[in-house]
């Protein structure tokens, strides 16, 4: 089953290429909010003791966020958010030093910190989920039926 949904969020990934860049963060943020809805990825509505560690960008809303190695969480924001896919740094903007909090905490970029993105849903990820979440933000460069047939013409003759 995952893999069938990798390979439709990849192929809907690849036909929003072709297009233009709004196309293709529409149809990344589609799979992202299909995949969690498949594998019924419950969401929290705080982290207690969360420590910032790490960040990974995705698109405009949603981003992988860590507070230990092994400690992932999958962060859909909501507001304004573009500076995310490009900052280099980002500030947590939290409402208690030691929690992180689903619409009560933001996160803004250090290039615009005025201009804050509201945390709207924390889904807390498993090692195996990070994987598919990555893959579905990265697809793997598939051949296509096309070349694999030329390739097979070729290596038959």
């Amino acid at each position: 089953m995952k893999s069938i949904l990798i390979i439709l969020s990849s192929l809907l990934f690849l036909a929003a290429c072709s297009t233009n860049n709004g196309a293709v963060l529409k149809a990344k943020n589609l799979a992202f909010k299909e995949y969690i809805t498949q594998n019924n990825i419950e969401s929290v509505s705080k982290v207690t003791s969360f420590k910032f560690h790490g960040w990974n960008s995705l698109t405009d809303e949603f981003l992988i966020i860590s507070s230990s190695p092994k400690r992932k969480y999958l962060l859909e924001l909501t507001g304004y958010c573009s500076d995310i896919r490009w900052a280099h740094a980002i500030i947590i903007n939290r409402s208690t030093n030691s929690s992180l909090h689903a619409k009560f905490d933001s996160i803004s970029t250090t290039e615009s910190p005025r201009i804050s993105c509201i945390i709207k849903t924390i889904y807390p990820l498993t090692k195996e989920q990070l994987i598919d979440i990555r893959e579905i933000d990265h697809p793997k460069d598939k051949p296509s039926s096309t070349e694999v047939e030329e390739k097979e013409k070729t290596t038959t003759s």
